[in-house]
């Protein structure tokens, strides 16, 4: 009883206001600019070794990141776990709950790497048109694969800092991943600082060493300037199985871990697809994805201050903030991201010459970049909703609403590439239809209530 009452005691309900959101997700901005930055940069420098290569390397990092999918579902049901703990004043608690997180990511991510031999060699021999393009995606796929047990563990120390509001930690990380990630691509692909040129797979290999450098990274901040003793991070109890831990994390994540499969492995089957309109349009989708991922950083960066602060309301019993909160949250993201838009479409040659000098890939390009902007709006709006409904702890719901939309995805896109053989651009409409079905499944969710039942801790 004594220690129920100095829970509620230590209990505060979270800051709603607009300034803890952009101080939450300021740092997750640099942060996502980083992980991204890592696929620009082999973007930009494999585009300028030829169309072949940078399709491949393209489509193997979507494989790897749908593989990852796995491991990010589980960390994000550690930071909701985490938050809900972190807004019922249950600090002590949070160190075994990222113990466990970090044993089971480290499993996936072994089985992981045991699996990525036979999956890429069937993915990359069968489903591709062009064996050009298989053959690079191979060669990339081959060191790429490696990385699954740094970016697996380091997801999960990534979910601590966001589920306590720790966010400007990854504003580190990320430097340290940039510097790593730029000199090695410069030195390994085209043999600069006295290293092999090794094209692709110097791509690939220096992506891995700069997920490395960002695990050693957490490991080295949380051991120097984390309150261990407050967040119960003595390394026994961390490293302690508990059963019941274990059950609520899989409870939590599940459905997270399925929707985050499904939705990267269908826009990855998008760009399979693609391909077999031919190796040009390939290279088209390969850079228009690169600069609609650099456009979505600031819009995943609110999703995830949302997530944390829904979350910490949720585990303060203060939840009829959520709906005011999420008005204010939607305004801010609709107005950076037509913004944004607006700029991408005006100057769309220009943003794309960062990733190639090819002038008719730079051509063929702009048309699809404007159709992708619009999407871009309309997301921008719905992921705030949709990352509130997992922020609630409604995972179920989320996986619900995800199915709903890759359903509609995937019809839409064997219409057009398949039936239709439509244009590049006419195929990019899929993901204006995709998000809008999930911004109009998410805010009705939310606005029913039917969440309010959810308890966590």
């Amino acid at each position: 009883m004594q220690a129920d009452s100095e829970t509620l005691l230590r209990r505060e309900i979270p800051d709603t206001s607009l300034r803890r959101l952009l101080r939450l997700s300021g740092p997750v901005v640099i942060s996502l600019m980083a992980q991204n930055l890592i696929g620009v940069i082999d973007t930009a420098f494999l585009g300028r070794l030829g169309v072949t290569e940078l399709g491949g390397a393209s489509i193997a990092a979507l494989v790897y990141f749908s593989i990852f999918t796995i491991g990010f579902g589980l960390a994000s049901g550690t930071q909701i776990i985490i938050s809900h703990k972190y807004g019922a004043g249950q600090y002590r608690s949070i160190g075994n709950v990222l113990g466990n997180s970090i044993m089971m990511l480290l499993g996936a991510a072994i089985l992981a790497i045991v699996l990525a031999m036979p999956i890429g060699r069937w993915a990359f021999g069968t489903l591709l048109t062009s064996k050009a393009v298989g053959a690079a995606a191979m060669e990339y796929w081959d060191y790429r694969m490696l990385g699954f047990i740094f970016i697996f563990i380091s997801s999960s120390m990534r979910s601590f800092f966001v589920g306590i509001g720790e966010t400007k930690v990854l504003t580190y990380n990320s430097l340290v991943m940039s510097v790593v990630n730029i000199v090695l691509d410069w030195a390994l692909i085209f043999g600069n600082l006295g290293l092999p040129a090794l094209g692709v797979k110097g791509a690939a290999i220096a992506s891995v060493c700069a997920e490395g450098a960002s695990l050693i990274f957490y490991l080295l901040y949380i051991r120097t300037r984390v309150d261990l003793k407050k967040y119960g991070m003595d390394m026994r109890d961390m490293l302690r199985w508990d059963g019941s831990v274990a059950r609520s994390l899989l409870h939590i994540s599940y459905f997270l871990m399925l929707q985050a499969l499904m939705s990267q492995s269908v826009w990855t089957l998008f760009f399979f697809m693609l391909e077999s309109l031919g190796e040009m349009s390939l290279g088209v989708a390969s850079i228009s994805r690169s600069v609609y991922n650099v456009l979505f950083i600031p819009i995943i960066s609110y999703g995830t201050a949302v997530r944390t602060t829904t979350g910490q309301l949720m585990g303060a019993d203060a939840a009829d903030e959520i709906a005011p909160y999420l008005h204010r949250a939607s305004r801010l993201s609709l107005g950076t991201a037509a913004v944004l838009a607006a700029l991408v479409s005006l100057f769309a040659s220009s943003v794309l010459r960062v990733f190639t000098d090819d002038p008719a890939l730079i051509t063929a390009a702009v048309p699809s970049m404007r159709v992708l902007c619009l999407s871009f709006v309309i997301a921008s709006v719905g992921n705030m909703y949709f990352h509130a409904v997992g922020g609630v702890g409604s995972t179920q719901k989320v996986f619900r609403i995800e199915l709903t939309g890759n359903i509609f995805y995937l019809l839409y896109a064997v219409a057009m590439v398949y039936l239709l053989r439509a244009p590049i651009a006419v195929c990019f409409t899929v993901e204006a239809i995709y998000f809008g079905i999930i911004a109009v499944r998410s805010y009705l969710f939310m606005r029913s209530g039917k969440w309010r039942g959810v308890h966590l801790v």
